[in-house]
């Protein structure tokens, strides 16, 4: 929750979260940026900060002209008719809760998005099946309604592209010893090669250890998929898991903005204890989408044993915006051209340029979530040729253009 306020009175952030996370850090973040632009001051409490002193007394003693509650995508941690009059914004709100802040603005996470992501990466070396693991929270092994969606829209779309998909459910009150026993055991059972999306990275950690129960190469047998991108979890052991990036910090600047939009267009109509606004009411709920896929180790494939498929793969993360090509790239192994790029379809599942493409698409998202970057200089940063080759290439894939995208995407 944060209170934010004007003039000379401090801007006061109350982040209520379970735990400290580097997404919950990033979110924060966010609402920081936006912050300083309005020049107010942040300061942060944790859920245990605030101790016995109930929300009205905080909300009298700091006389906060809005809050925003981070919800972490759990349950909703404070009862909205607490705040009164004071504008509210709920970050981060899983679709179970959404009745319960009916009326109130919030930004929330487009789980179907999340999956589609997860099926396109996993998809593309063709696996003989594809799998979601769902998340279990701890000590009540509560099955979320977020890791349901994400899961089930997974499945979903898996069929419809062809696959068979099964899932790993949650269990209520299954002990974690249990639950790495049974996930082992589902993961053996699974046609490979196999891809799995584990719904955020702590379970694809456990689906990485469960891998290793399971004597399951990964990723040669078992290819896996998190989300979230946090680099606790995903770039410690080995291998290391390939994962979603969620905008997290634009979540949290967004959440900041609507409060913030909120008090330029007061009237005297009130909804919710805000100040009520065409603009603000358009805006009354904003989804997050997948930013990018941060690949890693986890993803692999069959074919990525071989060093050198695996070394042009690092290659084009690294420098396909810096105008590398097809025939550039082939020219620095061994052998003809041809059978380079045959060997890099049967390891990646998709030729050397449609690579190269997806990365320098990935990184065009990245700049045009940015207003500071004028869109006719984003094609050259990205690798491209022309603006009119990015502008064919990202319509093609995205099916939005150029101004489209920043429209919905940017600060």
């Amino acid at each position: 929750m944060a209170y934010l306020n004007k003039g000379s009175d401090p801007v006061k952030l109350l982040h209520l979260c379970f735990r400290d996370t580097a997404v919950q850090r990033m979110k924060l973040e966010g609402v920081r940026r936006y912050a300083e632009a309005r020049g107010w001051e942040v300061v942060t409490f944790s859920k245990e900060g605030l101790g016995a002193v109930p929300v009205a007394a905080q909300l009298a003693r700091h006389k906060p002209v809005g809050c925003i509650v981070d919800c972490c995508g759990n349950e909703i941690p404070i009862k909205p008719h607490l705040f009164g009059r004071f504008p509210v914004v709920w970050l981060d709100v899983p679709s179970e809760s959404l009745e319960d802040i009916a009326g109130y603005p919030c930004v929330c996470v487009d789980e179907e998005a999340v999956a589609r992501t997860a099926l396109r990466e996993l998809s593309s070396n063709f696996p003989k099946s594809l799998a979601a693991v769902e998340f279990q929270f701890e000590p009540y092994q509560k099955r979320m309604a977020w890791s349901r969606d994400r899961a089930l829209s997974f499945q979903s779309l898996a069929a419809a592209d062809g696959f068979t998909c099964e899932v790993f459910e949650t269990r209520e009150e299954e002990s974690p010893k249990a639950r790495a026993a049974r996930l082992t055991d589902f993961l053996s059972r699974l046609p490979r090669p196999c891809g799995v999306f584990a719904v955020n990275d702590g379970t694809a950690w456990q689906v990485r250890e469960a891998c290793r129960a399971a004597r399951l190469s990964v990723p040669h047998e078992v290819a896996i998929v998190g989300a979230d991108n946090d680099p606790e979890l995903c770039d410690t052991d080995t291998p290391s898991l390939t994962s979603i990036q969620m905008d997290f910090e634009r979540a949290g600047y967004v959440a900041a903005r609507m409060v913030g939009d909120s008090l330029a267009t007061k009237n005297t109509k009130k909804h919710k204890g805000f100040a009520d606004s065409a603009s603000f009411a358009a805006e009354s709920k904003r989804v997050l989408q997948p930013l990018l896929v941060v690949r890693r180790r986890s993803t692999g494939g069959r074919g990525r044993r071989d060093p050198r498929i695996m070394e042009a793969v690092e290659v084009i993360r690294r420098e396909a915006a810096d105008g590398l090509t097809a025939a550039g790239l082939a020219a620095r192994f061994n052998g003809s051209r041809r059978n380079f790029e045959r060997r890099f379809r049967e390891a990646v599942g998709r030729s050397v340029f449609d690579e190269i493409l997806d990365v320098r698409i990935e990184k065009a998202k990245a700049l045009l979530s940015r207003n500071d970057i004028a869109i006719g200089a984003i094609y050259f940063q990205c690798g491209f040729g022309s603006e009119s080759d990015l502008r064919t290439h990202f319509r093609r894939i995205t099916g939005s253009s150029l101004s489209q995208w920043r429209k919905w995407h940017s600060d």
